[in-house]
């Protein structure tokens, strides 16, 4: 007990005579509390989704739930996950742009490995960021009825259903969402959008089957939509995404009488023959006149090869024979070799190593000028990275969109800050890269090993699809 008395002595006179000498000791800063700092980040960077009812699977709003999370906070921070933003830095400046500064990457992190602490309340700062306002009610919300029963005789069912919005004069589509009724079946929508003088034959497809709807493998079928067009579509859902509104002054044309063809796909492996579906569109609307939004399709070949060298057997799951038996799109993945001229032999006599890098592209010439404003990118569970440049491999190259580390979970629409003016002759470019060289874990949570795969648009097979937004100048 003595011996402790005269250590703690010690430790005071030493600390009196460093502070009569002039010598100040620092002490380490407090770690960040979520009150003080931690709150604000959540709220501006991930609250939008991390809400009582959101998307995402809790709400970061409740401190306690916070505090539990921080580990798991921590781990996607460090790693760049979350907040989810596919676009890299090379990507031109958008439009609600979800991205942590350093400052703050670091606050979260100091914040996990101190263990949370909450804070004093009373240190919270004011709120600068305005809560995020609910959608106002549409001007349509078209819902499916009946509700359909997905076929499950197919993995993949495609169907098309016809929706009538009650456009009486010319009127222009300003933002739309998209509510799936089936989320774990639902892979995507698309919108399309057909003018009155192909009403006949919308109706005479939905009238050919059974039961809401007609089945659609490529696209509606209808007048000249023959093929997946995302980039001429008037909307689409996939995953991580939930709708759009279109920039000031700009909206997709509805000509009077027209109705919208809303196209499902459905992945059947986690269906019962309870799960029917009732997806909903809401749309807003202008009777003013505004500019009119626009779009390309960009495509690009889809051939990837498994490991190791290319077998001979067309019944083997890596050869190419294999793949078209088994996708109702064998016409699109040989069509698109024709319009980017390139030879599939190339593609089977390539090496490709260990597969977890195969590349493809397709270069476009512009046929006109342009003025564009949004830009999107699709592939399937094998993408790696995605990329949308203009003249590649040129001084003028530019890079409209890239997506370094693809997420199949997190996809989107992305707006650019300010126009992006494109020449007609400038040549555009979408290239994608796929991993096949392992086992993954496809939709129904069993794996999927390696197997050759083309176009197709199965949640299993691959595509390579690019779509711009643009007005006429």
């Amino acid at each position: 007990m003595r011996a402790r008395t005269r250590s703690v002595v010690v430790g005071i006179s030493v600390a009196v005579v460093l502070v009569l000498s002039g010598i100040v000791v620092s002490q380490p800063p407090p770690p960040p509390t979520y009150y003080g700092q931690v709150a604000a980040i959540l709220e501006q960077h991930c609250t939008g989704c991390h809400t009582a009812g959101g998307i995402a699977p809790f709400s970061l709003e409740d401190p306690e739930i916070a505090v539990r999370m921080a580990p798991a906070i921590k781990y996607v921070v460090e790693r760049g996950i979350m907040p989810p933003w596919p676009p890299g830095p090379d990507s031109p400046p958008m439009i609600g742009e979800r991205k942590l500064s350093p400052q703050e990457k670091e606050i979260l992190i100091t914040w996990a490995e101190a263990g949370a602490p909450l804070g004093d309340p009373q240190d919270r700062p004011p709120r600068t960021a305005q809560p995020r306002l609910p959608d106002p009610p549409p001007h349509r919300l078209l819902t499916l009825t009946p509700p359909y029963q997905p076929n499950l005789a197919r993995s993949d069912d495609y169907r098309c259903f016809l929706l009538d919005p009650q456009i009486e004069r010319d009127t222009f589509v300003t933002g739309y969402r998209v509510f799936p009724g089936q989320k774990k079946l639902v892979h995507h929508v698309i919108l399309f959008v057909i003018g009155p003088q192909n009403l006949r034959e919308a109706e005479a497809k939905d009238q050919s089957e059974p039961g809401a709807g007609w089945t659609c493998y490529g696209g509606p079928g209808v007048g000249s939509m023959s093929a997946n067009v995302l980039g001429d579509s008037l909307g689409f859902w996939v995953p991580g995404t939930t709708g759009t509104d279109f920039p000031a002054g700009i909206g997709k044309l509805l000509k009077a009488g027209s109705r919208i063809i809303m196209q499902v796909h459905y992945n059947t492996r986690q269906a019962t023959p309870e799960d029917a579906d009732a997806t909903q569109v809401a749309l807003y609307l202008s009777s003013e006149k505004l500019t009119p939004l626009e779009g390309m399709t960009l495509f690009a070949p889809v051939e990837v090869r498994c490991p190791g060298p290319y077998p001979d057997d067309p019944n083997d799951p890596c050869h190419r024979d294999y793949a078209l038996a088994r996708t109702e799109l064998a016409f699109v993945a040989n069509g698109i070799h024709a319009l980017c001229r390139t030879q599939v032999e190339d593609f089977l006599k390539r090496d490709v190593g260990d597969g977890s890098a195969q590349e493809m592209h397709c270069d476009r010439p512009l046929r006109q000028d342009v003025l564009a404003l949004g830009i999107t990118g699709h592939m399937h569970l094998r993408g790696k990275s995605i990329k949308i440049e203009v003249n590649p491999g040129t001084p003028r190259a530019r890079t409209l969109l890239s997506i370094p580390r693809w997420d199949f979970n997190w996809q989107g629409q992305y707006w650019f800050q300010e126009p992006i003016a494109l020449r007609a002759g400038e040549i555009i470019r979408i290239s994608c890269v796929y991993d096949n060289s392992r086992t993954i874990i496809g939709p129904d949570r069993q794996p999927l090993p390696p197997r050759y795969m083309t176009w197709g648009e199965g949640t299993t097979d691959e595509m390579c699809l690019g779509g711009i937004a643009f007005v006429r100048p």
